[in-house]
């Protein structure tokens, strides 16, 4: 995301921003706070901002390469001002003339509205109006007043369900290209068949690290003879590319000389040595999620608190997505005069979020990745060391204000011959369920076929394919049901969440299941967090119900509703109110998705079996029973006997009913099941007969 602070301009001034999983992240305004002395020119207008930025004496040479070529491919640090610049230098351009669009799509919510907002101020018009953004389930753009719109890549993508052509669009800007989120691939290989249809299409891809040569020979067309006939309208086939350098200071690399033993550990000495010896300049943090940077924020607070002498002075502070707003706000305030920040974050802070002051990065060299085995069928998120390219860019944060230091807990040798040099694709490490519906459903029949800038294993396609016949979504031929498949497809959720939408309208209980769907595409509706355990762990048990936690939410649902959607009463009970508020914003959503796709809105009012059997209807894959005579809560799981446990946030933790049905796993030292609700298992059978009569080695009763 490009970086809107300059050093040495007026205070920012911050913007709350809605994250994807409920959270709330606070966002520098447009100008800068701390160093408003490091350069002369203070108060500066928005459009000398613009002529400062790197990108802009650049501005001529990408117009041409717009101009007069299909693809132009732009590799720019982040901070170079690719993001806001480049879209607005189009619009002036003529781009956007006789009612055409500019699209500039970003792989996070919370960067297309960060971006947006910016984009709205600079060209000082009302965001919503000219400029408009569209996320899943807000839509911010007004029809024949928008003309610059920006959008997640997903959204672009369901937008072709209606317009496979994309006719609005004169150009197409593909941002974060790097980041090779599923929806980024998908797109890239949609685009590419578009361009063919559709010459005059413009494409940009931009991006921090990407490889830029392999990105041009994905684009480059394939045969040879097509090249004369395509270039009408004067426009080359082949990409272009334009690297644009970044406003960076010299970064120093400090390697680990022996390889370190606990990362969080590590990450802890070395900021109170940062602390001890180095000038002030706040200190970037990486860690891999909220259990290590809770754990990291608890040990340095403990160091400031015994050893004062030492550690005086020092502010830490968490990052990331989940984080409540007031904690949030802290992170982008100014640094006190004589204090020195310690933000201790996850790979947030990479490429999509700039922080400001930052001269020290500690590096653990980790991150939270996504892994899918198709043998297994388990989708998991596992602490997986980074890339090179990930390393560069974390080391980058550092010589934003002035030169700094970057301190990576990992040697040298292994950096250079143990990393890989780019992170692996989503697509290759993940479930594509979701992916192969969304190409089914824009009439991608041969999906073995489809030309992917990098290539799904065909275990995880078989395994998709094979989960979509079963929901009975695709039928003996592959292709979409009609009406199921059509309506899952319709649904913006995971194909197990729409499947279960769909069998509430049968079951009768549809007003519950869209409660319980909203609550899913949430992170969670709980405040965690260190001290509080006990006290929220309390809180929970007033909503537990012996059913799950499908059922619990809809008690939280029902009490937020009956307190009059207090915050206090939230508060009170340990309840995420930004969440809930989200949760009715995406039911309102679901609701209006539904009555269009003609399904039946019906209350169960207490009838909660029909709510289990509808949960069962989509999530029939993810069945598991207790193992006789365990001790230790285990499950094995019907498919693949995987060895799973309950997760300690579950209402069912330590109540091991004998079936259970999970939403997701996540992975620690086992393998646990998150979002657990009690079935019958004869229900298995009459959801997905299909499915489970090969497996009658274990009896369902």
């Amino acid at each position: 995301m490009a970086q809107f602070w300059k050093p040495g301009t007026e205070k920012p001034q911050g913007r709350v921003v809605d994250d994807e999983e409920g959270g709330v992240l606070f966002l520098s305004g447009p100008h800068s706070s701390s160093s408003s002395s490091s350069s002369g020119y203070g108060y500066a207008t928005i459009e000398k901002q613009r002529q400062r930025l790197p990108v802009y004496k650049y501005r001529t040479s990408i117009l041409y390469l717009v101009e007069t070529h299909a693809t132009t491919i732009i590799v720019g640090e982040t901070g170079s001002g690719k993001t806001t610049q480049i879209p607005q230098y189009l619009k002036e351009a003529g781009w956007a003339d006789g009612g055409r669009l500019i699209a500039c799509t970003q792989p996070r919510r919370l960067a297309v509205q960060a971006v947006a907002s910016r984009v709205a101020e600079e060209m000082g018009v009302k965001l919503g109006e000219q400029v408009g953004y569209t996320i899943r389930f807000e839509d911010f753009t007004k029809p024949d007043v928008t003309v610059l719109k920006f959008l997640t890549d997903g959204v672009l993508l369901r937008e072709m369900m209606d317009d496979p052509l994309l006719t609005k669009y004169s150009v197409i800007m593909v941002d974060e290209a790097h980041e090779r989120s599923i929806s980024t691939d998908i797109l890239l290989g949609l685009l590419k068949k578009i361009q063919r249809r559709r010459p005059e299409l413009r494409l940009i891809i931009t991006s921090a690290t990407i490889e830029a040569k392999s990105m041009s020979d994905f684009f480059r067309t394939r045969k040879k003879r097509q090249k004369p006939e395509n270039e009408e309208h004067g426009v080359q086939v082949e990409p272009a590319i334009l690297s644009v350098e970044g406003r960076g200071f010299n970064v120093e690399i400090n390697f680990a000389e022996e390889p370190v033993q606990d990362y969080v550990q590590a990450a802890v000495s070395t900021v109170l040595l940062i602390h001890e010896r180095e000038p002030t300049g706040d200190v970037l943090v990486f860690l891999t999620g909220q259990d290590d940077i809770d754990a990291a924020v608890q040990l340095l607070t403990e160091e400031v608190q015994t050893n004062r002498k030492h550690s005086a002075g020092l502010i830490v502070l968490p990052l990331y997505s989940g984080l409540p707003r007031a904690e949030q706000e802290l992170v982008f305030s100014p640094t006190p005069r004589g204090k020195r920040k310690v933000i201790i974050s996850t790979n947030i802070a990479e490429t999509s979020l700039t922080l400001e002051g930052i001269v020290y990065v500690v590096d653990s060299g980790f991150s939270k990745q996504r892994f899918y085995n198709p043998i297994s069928d388990i989708e998991n998120l596992v602490v997986a060391p980074i890339s090179r390219a990930s390393a560069r860019q974390r080391a980058g944060r550092a010589g934003r204000v002035r030169p700094g230091k970057c301190y990576r807990l990992y040697t040298e040798e292994y950096f250079l011959n143990h990393m890989s040099n780019e992170g692996t694709p989503e697509i290759q490490r993940s479930n594509l369920v979701s992916c192969v519906i969304q190409l089914k459903a824009l009439g991608i029949d041969n999906i073995l076929g489809f030309d992917w800038p990098a290539s799904p294993s065909p275990e995880a396609m078989i395994r998709a394919l094979e989960v979509l016949y079963s929901l009975g979504v695709l039928d003996d031929d592959a292709k979409l049901t009609s009406p199921t498949g059509f309506q899952v497809a319709e649904i913006p959720l995971d194909p197990m969440i729409s499947k279960m939408i769909i069998a509430s309208s049968q079951f009768g209980c549809s007003e519950e299941i869209i409660t319980t769907a909203a609550v899913l595409s949430v992170q969670s509706i709980w405040i965690s967090g260190r001290g509080i355990q006990k006290e929220s762990d309390e809180a929970k048990l007033r909503f537990a119900a012996a059913e799950g936690d499908h059922v619990t939410f809809l008690n939280v649902y029902k009490g937020f509703l009956q307190s009059g959607k207090s915050s206090q009463w939230c508060h009170k009970n340990f309840v995420n109110y930004h969440a809930m508020r989200k949760v009715l914003e995406v039911r309102e959503q679901l609701k209006r998705i539904a009555q269009r796709i003609g399904l039946v809105l019906k209350s169960c009012e207490s009838d909660m079996q029909v709510v289990r059997k509808a949960v069962t209807a989509g999530f029939f894959a993810n069945a598991c029973h207790l193992e006789a005579y365990s001790h230790n809560g285990m499950y094995k799981t019907l498919r693949g006997s995987q060895e799973v446990y309950i997760h300690p946030s579950s209402v069912l933790f330590r109540v091991n009913p004998k079936w259970v049905i999970y939403n997701s796993l996540v992975s620690t030292d086992r393998q646990y099941m998150r979002n657990v609700i009690t079935i019958d298992p004869s229900w298995l059978l009459e959801a997905a007969p299909h499915f489970y009569q090969l497996q009658q080695s274990i009896p369902l009763h």
